[in-house]
């Protein structure tokens, strides 16, 4: 007898003491200093922060975790939460255990890869940051023909 799967998504609230939910993003340092944290990491990272309309964090999430220089992962599993919470702007940040920030080519076409996945989607991407040792680098400021 063949087997039909059902998905059930649901979304849940649940109230925390997060100083970051709500914030307003509007410039690159500012991200970066949330995700300062990232530069102690020893293996890369891969974070998408979900952003309203108006450039307030609603969420982020560890979209993938790799190794010490390299992570892996698709553009459907990067946008997947900002499809199922309906916002429609983004944010990508990861980081470089090295501690340095220039942008692998590798980085520059998982950023042009999700960039194009977003605008069929009809969402933003607004920048792409990698987090160093004391410094960051944003995508948009240095290749700004990926957005």
């Amino acid at each position: 007898m063949p087997i039909l799967r059902e998905i059930d998504v649901k979304y849940r609230f649940k109230e925390i003491d997060c100083d970051i939910t709500g914030m307003p993003v509007h410039q690159p340092a500012a991200i970066a200093r949330l995700f300062d944290y990232l530069k102690y990491e020893t293996k890369e990272v891969f974070i998408v922060v979900n952003l309203t309309k108006q450039h307030d964090i609603n969420c982020f999430e560890v979209v993938a975790t790799g190794s010490v220089d390299a992570v892996s992962l698709r553009p459907a599993e990067v946008l997947r939460t900002a499809v199922i919470l309906n916002l429609k702007v983004v944010m990508l940040i990861h980081n470089h255990p090295s501690g340095k920030t220039e942008p692998s080519r590798a980085d520059i076409n998982i950023t042009r890869h999700i960039v194009e996945a977003a605008k069929t989607l009809d969402i933003t991407v607004l920048d792409h940051i990698i987090i160093g040792l004391n410094q960051y680098t944003s995508l948009q400021e240095t290749h700004p023909d990926i957005f």
